[in-house]
């Protein structure tokens, strides 16, 4: 009979002991609070706001560039003239040049082919790389 009892309550004491432990190993996860530093937030917004996900790389046809903003500006009414639906065209100042661009082409053949349409009346016309609007995904209709 004692034999029983001693283990019972051995048993028991195991049991006691497992949910103690338990209790102790639950008590001691509390909450973890992080502190953000607000100069790496700015950081991280800054250098975010740098990533322009509307521009890839690509080709444009320079058509004039002059330190005259006027003589860039005829330019741009002349071809405007010769081109009435095509409105890409793009007036930059890099000191101490203003710059006529025009097009936005993702591959080089693409401006290759409007650069032989636009030598006819440009003939100083020709391919720069540069930032273009990216393309717009056409939806494909299957019938």
């Amino acid at each position: 009979m004692v034999k029983n009892t001693k283990n019972a309550m051995v048993k028991i004491v195991k049991y006691l002991g497992s949910i103690v432990l338990c209790l102790f190993i639950n008590s001691s996860y509390g909450q973890v609070t992080i502190l953000n530093n607000q100069k790496i937030d700015e950081q991280v917004i800054i250098k975010n706001a740098s990533v322009d996900t509307t521009k890839i790389s690509g080709y444009r046809i320079q058509l004039a560039f002059n330190t005259d903003r006027s003589y860039v500006e005829n330019i741009k009414t002349k071809y405007a003239n010769y081109y009435p639906k095509n409105e890409q065209t793009y007036t930059i100042y890099q000191q101490p040049y203003w710059k006529l661009r025009v097009g936005n082409f993702y591959r080089e053949i693409d401006a290759l082919a409007t650069l032989k349409q636009i030598r006819e009346f440009f003939p100083n016309a020709f391919i720069v790389p540069d930032n273009i609007k990216r393309p717009l995904i056409e939806k494909i209709n299957k019938d």
